[in-house]
């Protein structure tokens, strides 16, 4: 059965010893499947407009999409919608047969002509998730022209300019790229939306499972469809709960109630894995934590104060305490298994080196910043460090804890501390934003840049080779120019200062088989068994 496609191992860790957690009687139902996370980000189930993490898992099930990847091969895209696809000679064109006998949740079929529309849709809607398209080309002028239905199952799709191809397939493989329901999503239109009002608490999606119900920083419950091209799904029901605080997802797995937890202290994960009465999920994520500096700032944007924040950081005390389970300490840009990938960390916590470097600066007597940074685990504790770190070498560092993602898209943040995480399971989604800033000016439409939002003036030649090895077919040549952009980003001072590539802790009760999570985030709930 097709539907089984989708397992995939995973590196799950489980070690017994220490005092035990005891589970209580209660349990979830042997049919239902319950996720605790927080939902605090999701400001809807548009395919074509969130793009957190916790989003893309629910579309991911919602929806179906051209193309896919294993969670363990993210080199080799395999069919879903698309049956089958053909790359012309000039690596230009790209033709999908599309399934034949799909169903959406309203009965409606799914032809070629849906796929054509969800596209066009993503494009001209320019919200977060067009960059999946948008990189390529792809704008509201084109798009009509450029991917077109040619009969009711096959899609064609023209970029205009040459790519190297599996970066197009990576990027139809995102939730971004979902299939939508045309005929439901144009018959729920209010004042040329595209459906997106109506989208935002109902689906028009082909996924093994539909939506029930969603209250925003409440629950979710989607119920398993059971036309689903695929297969029925093993379970019934899925359900998302709201809980934000690590003690209360802690104390639900504990007592049966939920099945995973996602949102877990690196206190509350070391306990079940020394307990060994859940499975600790370590997903490697495309992304890093990061700290940006303002370029605006006349004071953070000297070199040598960019530089002396590399040596602020408590790389090894972090690796051994509150990151053990959240990364992996890198300092280059590069993640674990991808073309280019360096292994240098000439960087270690170094308070007089940081001392020297501002001495350098004209700021030998320190200077006062406000760091924002989002709340939850890692990432307060994390800065913490930073601050005592900084505070020895004369930089007085006040926290603001909260959600500060649209001041740091508006250029004004001082010092902004997050994580990043890209869709794309490529090089290239990395170093765009990371080393790609085309035009620096603030109304440039280019939010979606963590080194626009820094305002770093990134070095021309730096993105002349970001460009060049998006566009390079030769896998060899390209590794090359990957590996030669991570060194020269390593050691040219960034706006973006990186230290731990990104994992993303899943702690999944043992009654549960097949929930493996994606480092995509287009984790499935249609491989989910439980005992």
């Amino acid at each position: 059965m097709l539907r089984r496609q989708f397992l995939a191992s995973a590196a799950i860790a489980a070690v017994a010893s220490a005092a035990p957690v005891k589970f209580a009687l209660a349990a979830t139902p042997e049919d239902q499947f319950v996720i605790a996370t927080n939902m605090t980000t999701m400001r809807g189930v548009d395919p074509h407009e969130a793009n957190q993490i916790e989003s893309c898992e629910i579309l991911a099930n919602l929806y179906d999409r051209l193309v896919y990847f294993e969670p363990d091969n993210l080199a080799e895209p395999k069919p879903q919608i698309a049956t089958s696809w053909e790359v012309s000679a000039d690596g230009k064109t790209f033709t999908f047969k599309i399934r034949d006998g799909v169903q959406f949740h309203s009965g409606n079929p799914l032809t070629a002509k849906d796929a054509e529309w969800s596209l066009h849709r993503l494009v001209k809607l320019g919200l977060s998730p067009a960059i999946d398209l948008r990189q390529w080309g792809f704008d509201e002028t084109n798009v009509e022209t450029l991917i077109r239905a040619t009969d009711p199952q096959t899609l064609v799709i023209e970029t205009p300019e040459v790519w190297n191809h599996s970066l197009i397939l990576a990027s139809l493989a995102s939730s971004g790229c979902s299939i939508v329901d045309r005929e439901l999503a144009l018959s729920k239109e209010q004042n040329g939306d595209m459906g997106r009002n109506f989208m935002q608490a109902a689906d028009a999606g082909s996924g093994p499972f539909s939506l029930r119900s969603f209250r925003p920083n409440d629950l979710l419950m989607a119920d398993a469809f059971k036309d689903y091209w695929n297969g029925t799904p093993a379970m019934r029901r899925v359900i998302m709960r709201h809980m934000p605080e690590s003690s209360v997802q802690r104390l639900q797995l504990e007592a049966g109630d939920v099945d995973v937890a996602t949102r877990l202290s690196s206190t509350d994960l070391a306990k079940f894995e020394s307990a060994g009465n859940v499975a600790i999920q370590k997903v490697p994520g495309f992304g890093f934590y990061y700290i940006a500096l303002n370029q605006k700032d006349d004071i953070l944007s000297r070199p040598q104060v960019r530089e002396a924040f590399r040596y602020l950081i408590d790389y090894d005390g972090l690796s051994k305490s509150i990151m053990r389970y959240y990364g992996v300490m890198r300092q280059t840009i590069i993640p674990t298994g991808l073309p280019g990938v360096v292994d240098e960390a000439p960087y270690k916590l170094d308070v007089e080196k940081a001392k020297a470097l501002l001495a350098e600066a004209g700021l030998a007597d320190g200077f006062a910043k406000t760091c924002y940074l989002p709340s939850g685990t890692p990432y307060f504790e994390f800065a913490q460090s930073l601050q005592a770190n900084a505070a020895k070498a004369g930089i007085k560092l006040d926290l603001q804890v909260g959600d500060y993602l649209g001041k740091f898209r508006e250029r004004t943040t001082d010092i902004y501390f997050a994580r990043s995480g890209e869709r794309l399971p490529d090089p290239h989604s990395i170093l765009q934003s990371y080393a790609s800033n085309s035009d620096n000016s603030d109304d440039a439409p280019l939010s979606g840049l963590l080194a626009w939002r820094s305002a770093w003036d990134v070095p021309k030649d730096m993105q002349d080779q970001v460009l060049a090895a998006a566009r390079e077919t030769d896998a060899t040549r390209r590794a090359e120019i990957y590996s030669g952009l991570n060194k020269e980003y390593l050691h040219c001072s960034p706006a973006l200062v990186t230290s731990f590539e990104r994992i993303d802790v899943k702690a999944v009760g043992k009654r549960v088989s097949g929930y493996t999570g994606h480092p995509t985030w287009v984790t499935r709930w249609d491989t989910v068994t439980k005992a």
